[in-house]
Formats: structure tokens, C-alpha cells, sequence
């Protein structure tokens, strides 16, 4: 009973901060649902940062299960067990290019719930959105020009998730287990307009999953680029935020491979835009992953499509979307999982795909050896009866 009070008024703590995150902003300059199409600034907020999530269409709400989970559903940080990190880089149309880096890793404590190990992940993004040529016709007639940078933004981000509920309960005969985790993260960005015009943000996103490890179901929700408007001079504009829902189904087929269905609505709250996502991610021999996605009800719709190799820590992914000539880009990233680590104190349950070969394990104490008794000699006469304490099978 004193566990269950322990359990609760440390959910309440997580009940005010995500209702401080979600409350009315003051400083944004419309409500939800208003101005139009690309009416948002910042339009880098909205790609896809990951190259398994970009493979399967964006949609990765409801999967959330490694360190780009803070990009999608800040409550995935919570299912971090050991230390990962990561490096993508993309190539879009003409000259634009980004670059993220991000660490995360579950924290030496218990978290606000009382339950487990929180994660927690910083992440940092560059973008340089192509280049302007100014030109300018002098009095003399002959015609001098200049480039400069047409757009680059930075966004620094920390963010924390933790298990917030685990319990079963009975479903017509059915003992259903449920996992929920809830997440946050705060976000610094800064924006620089033809190399003069700067400005920067403060935002927030909250995250919430809620699993069902037995039946390999998912259910995720997230609110991601909530803050503060954005003013280069006079005009402040907005941040492009986006409300994700979504479901994935998870299951081993045969051997040791499996297969990932997911499925996602979004809504891009500040300029009154849909889209409709949905990916497979087949995994095979623990090595390889082959994802196919769709993107549907948006400018960019059409499919996408990516690849993944591991090996014991490391992971190589690639994805590009298959759309039309001015959006098609590339992804490519590289991980490492720190399978060495080791916590005796931290226990985590089976989970999906290629966790269980780098999943830390307690170290065992050396059996002793076993004693074999010695051969008897060719002289010694052995009874062969069912009492003996010795016998050999042929």
C-alpha cells in the first residue's frame, strides 16, 4: 500500500509538468489550427531525422524505441537501456544539407515514477538550406554579385522519458500487461536569414507510449515544436508544431526475424495540414532490416524506402524518399550501441528486434569444475546393477 501511495504522488509530478507544457502560450500569435499552408517558419522542423523513420514513411510515433526517439516521441527516451549514439547527415534539393548528432543513455537512478531508470538524450541539428546570389547592376553598367547563405538553423535539444505505469489487467479471460511511458523535451533554436537576419525560439515536446509487451502493441501520442514564435525584425513567426498519433504491431515470424507495422496521423497544428503515414520494418537474422513506407494526404506524398545493417553495437542506415524531383532526398546515418556497458542493477524486459543479443547481463560466477571419477582399472570387476553410481552408455 505504501508503494502505491510512493507511485502516485510521484505520477502527480509528471501530471503538472506535462500540464505546464500543454498550457496556452502567451506568445504564440494565433490559435491552434489557424494561417495556412507553409505559414510556419523554421520548415526544418518537420523533416524526418532519421533514417529507419524515413525508410517507413515518417511513421515512428507509436515505434520510438532508440535515441531518435526524442525527435519523434520523447517518452521512447524512457525505453533506453544502454548507452547509444548516433550521426546523420541529409542531402535534400540542390544545396540543402543537415547534420544531427545525438547521446542518450538511461540515467544511474530511479525516476520520478518510482518505477525504473529514466533516459535522458541531448541532440544537436545544423541545417544550411542552400545559397542566394545577390546581384546588383552598378551606375557604370557592369553587373557585380555576391552569395550568401539563404538559410541556416541550429537546434539544441534536451530530453527525458521514464516508465510511469506498469500493472496488468484482466480482458475477458485475457491477462494484459501495460507499459506506459510519458516524456519531455526542451528545445533552444536559433535561425539566420541571407547571413544578417537572426533570431532564435525556446520549445517544447511532450511524449506519452503506452505498450503491450505480450501482444507486441503500441500506442504513441506526441506534441512536438510548441513554444514561442519566431521574429527576425519585425514580424514574428511561428514554429511549425505538430500533433503525432499512432499505432505499431510488432512480432517474430520465423527464426530470428520479425516484422514492424506502424501507422500515423499527423497534424500540423499552425498551418492547417494533414498527413497520413504508414511503414514496414522486416528484420532478418539480426543483421539486416529491409522498410518500405508510404506518405499520404500532403505536398510530399509518395513512397519511401531504406536499409539497415548491424553488427554487435553498430549500425549503418540508409533511406530516401521515392516522391518527385524537388522533395526526393537522402539519409544516411551511423550508430553505436555501448554494448559493453554493464548495470547490475538495471533489468529490462524482452524487447523487440536485435536488443536481446546487446542487452547487459549480470556477470556469473565460474562454475565450479565437475569431478569425474577416475576410470577403474582392467582388473577391478564392477558389478553392473541398477545401483551403481556409474555407468557408461553405448
Amino acid at each position: 500500500m505504501n508503494t502505491l501511495k510512493h507511485n502516485r504522488k510521484h505520477a502527480l509530478v509528471w501530471v503538472f509538468l506535462f500540464a505546464f507544457a500543454l498550457a496556452p502560450n502567451p506568445y504564440t500569435l494565433s490559435p491552434a489550427f489557424s494561417g495556412g499552408p507553409g505559414s510556419a517558419s523554421v520548415q526544418i522542423l518537420k523533416t524526418d531525422m532519421s533514417p529507419r523513420a524515413m525508410g517507413m514513411g515518417g511513421s515512428f510515433v507509436a515505434v520510438a524505441d532508440d535515441i531518435y526517439s526524442a525527435n519523434y516521441n520523447p517518452a521512447g527516451i524512457g525505453q533506453l537501456y544502454i548507452p547509444e549514439a548516433t550521426a546523420m547527415y541529409l542531402s535534400g534539393f540542390e544545396d540543402s544539407k543537415l547534420q544531427y548528432l545525438a547521446f542518450g543513455m538511461p540515467l544511474p537512478m530511479t525516476g520520478l515514477a518510482g518505477l525504473d531508470k529514466p533516459g535522458l538524450a541531448v541532440s544537436a541539428l545544423f541545417s544550411q538550406n542552400g545559397n542566394f546570389t545577390y546581384r546588383l547592376i552598378n551606375p557604370n553598367g557592369t553587373v557585380s554579385s555576391s552569395s550568401m547563405d539563404a538559410e541556416t538553423n541550429k537546434v539544441l535539444a534536451l530530453s527525458y522519458g521514464e516508465k510511469v505505469y506498469s500493472g496488468e489487467m484482466n480482458l475477458e479471460g485475457y491477462n494484459a500487461k501495460f507499459e506506459q511511458y510519458l516524456g519531455l523535451s526542451a528545445k533552444y533554436i536559433g535561425s539566420e536569414l541571407l547571413g544578417k537576419y537572426s533570431a532564435s525560439a525556446l520549445a517544447m515536446d511532450a511524449g506519452w507510449l503506452v505498450r503491450e509487451p505480450n501482444l507486441g502493441f503500441t500506442f504513441g501520442a506526441a506534441l512536438s515544436n510548441y513554444g514561442t514564435g519566431i521574429k527576425y525584425r519585425a514580424k514574428t513567426e511561428q514554429l511549425p508544431s505538430i500533433l503525432r498519433l499512432g499505432l505499431s504491431y510488432q512480432r517474430p515470424t520465423i527464426l530470428d526475424q520479425s516484422v514492424l507495422l506502424s501507422l500515423e496521423h499527423d497534424s500540423y497544428m499552425n498551418e492547417s495540414l494533414k498527413s497520413l503515414r504508414a511503414g514496414l520494418e522486416y528484420h532478418f537474422e539480426k543483421y539486416f532490416n529491409f522498410r518500405l513506407g508510404y506518405k499520404a494526404m500532403e505536398d510530399n506524398s509518395g513512397m519511401t524506402m531504406g536499409l539497415g545493417i548491424r553488427h554487435e553495437g553498430f549500425a549503418l542506415d540508409f533511406a530516401m524518399s521515392l516522391a518527385n524531383e524537388v522533395f526526393n532526398t537522402s539519409q544516411v546515418s551511423f550508430s553505436y550501441k555501448f554494448t559493453n556497458w554493464r548495470s547490475s542493477e538495471y533489468k529490462k524486459g524482452i524487447q523487440y528486434r536485435d536488443q536481446e543479443e546487446v542487452r547487459p547481463q549480470p556477470r556469473k560466477a565460474a562454475k565450479p569444475a565437475k569431478k569425474v571419477p577416475a576410470k577403474p582399472r582392467k582388473s577391478e570387476n564392477i558389478p553392473a546393477n541398477k545401483d551403481s553410481d556409474f555407468f557408461m552408455l553405448y
